[in-house]
């Protein structure tokens, strides 16, 4: 549809663009500034003001135990450049959403076409649940950009036969595995795309190439748990035994698997209670395996389809084996997975006339749903002002001496 280069590159640049302005306009009158968001500025402020380098991250939400330090070395010198104002690791995190669509147009534009790219990058640009999740600084908000890099490293490991892809998608890991501890379903994604797709006479050099790219990028929150005798190791191993009385329990893995893939289209789309996104869950993965019957004997095309299947439908059920309540963000690291694997199904028909009118008319009534329900549909929040605010009160009422808060409330503080 698209043949000029000219044209191509004024597309992908509004594309960029918009996906800038959603995630740069207004940041931080609508910035999510609360307990865990003041913890983590206090913590990089003290980086410089202590001058002591932490190796140690945020604290896990459940479980009572800690992260490595890579979100805190990425986003203290953002908050240095702000002159301390919390705003400033948000920009970082906005950086990296912005830098998400372009690396998913890129994937896609090399594995689907132009056309399904930029048509798949402008969704995801304008999703809500990626939108509110790229405005704040929150140690799980990169983790799409890494997740997808780790997963791009491996397609062009495998299809370029370079090690040195294998090492770069490890140490990809090292950093995703950092920001949540949920990323560890990358690992086994990771290992079946593999198994998958290579030799298996390699199997051992291309799993020591991906171990030394981890070590390197972990290596300072291992040194740590070595140095300190395994703190987080054993807790996490005491919590991840120990089980709870939530999360899914059924043996139906396929019911588990399309359940989870329903939530997560929900959530993503913000569109709710709706037949439409179970349809859309069997449209991708009944498309996903079409598209890799029909290029089974296509080593780079079958590759890409079992890439989309792999980490789609095995994230999917990757988190069925978490037992405790699955939040949003706990699709974190699979959120570009859904519209990669769009953009793979949408190239199948591109060629049919028929199929690409209505590929367009029902891009256009999302995009036009997803910008009805964006973030600028409700007033700035302008918490960071309500907290200076809350502050200024505070010292003044206190007159300089020290206090307590006591928290009087029916339900989470």
């Amino acid at each position: 549809m698209f043949t000029s280069k000219k044209l191509q590159t004024c597309l992908i640049v509004v594309v960029i663009l918009i996906a800038a302005f959603f995630r740069f306009w207004q940041i931080r009158d609508y910035v999510v500034f609360l307990g865990d968001e003041g913890r983590d500025m206090i913590v990089m402020r003290n980086m410089f003001l202590e001058k002591k380098l932490v190796f140690l991250g945020p604290t896990a939400s459940v479980g009572g135990f800690y992260l490595g330090p890579i979100y805190y070395w990425m986003a203290a010198p953002f908050l240095l450049l702000s002159r301390f104002d919390p705003v400033g690791p948000s920009y970082m995190v906005a950086t990296f959403g912005v830098a998400t669509v372009y690396l998913l147009f890129r994937f896609l534009k090399e594995t689907a076409g132009f056309t399904p790219a930029i048509i798949i990058s402008l969704l995801y640009a304008t999703a809500p649940l990626i939108v509110r999740y790229s405005r704040s600084s929150w140690n799980p908000n990169p983790l799409p950009f890494f997740s997808l890099l780790l997963i791009y490293f491996l397609y062009l490991a495998i299809s370029r036969k370079k090690y040195i892809y294998y090492v770069l998608a490890g140490a990809s890991f090292g950093i995703a595995i950092q920001l949540h501890y949920l990323s560890g379903v990358l690992l086994a994604i990771t290992a079946a795309i593999i198994l998958t797709n290579t030799n298996i006479k390699k199997w051992i050099p291309l799993g020591l190439s991906i171990l030394v790219g981890a070590l390197v990028t972990f290596f300072p929150f291992l040194a740590f748990e070595f140095k300190n005798n395994f703190p987080n190791f054993i807790t996490i191993r005491e919590f991840v035994t120990r089980g709870t009385t939530v999360g899914f329990r059924s043996n139906n893995i396929i019911w588990t698997i399309s359940n989870l893939g329903n939530i997560l289209i929900e959530e993503l789309s913000n569109y709710r209670g709706k037949v439409y996104t179970k349809l859309l869950f069997w449209i991708l993965t009944t498309g996903g395996l079409l598209g890799l019957w029909r290029n089974w004997k296509n080593e780079k095309q079958r590759l890409a389809f079992s890439i989309g299947l792999l980490w789609f439908l095995g994230g999917l059920a990757g988190l069925r084996f978490y037992s405790g309540q699955i939040f949003d963000y706990y699709f974190g690291f699979m959120f570009p997975a859904p519209f990669f694997l769009a953009g793979l199904v949408i190239s199948l028909f591109w060629k049919n006339k028929i199929a690409k009118v209505v590929t367009v008319l029902i891009a256009a009534l999302v995009l036009w749903y997803f910008m009805t329900h964006s973030f600028y549909n409700n007033p700035p929040n302008r918490l960071i002002n309500q907290t200076e605010d809350v502050a200024d009160f505070v010292i003044e009422k206190s007159g300089g001496a020290p206090f307590n808060f006591a928290l009087i409330t029916d339900h989470n503080s």
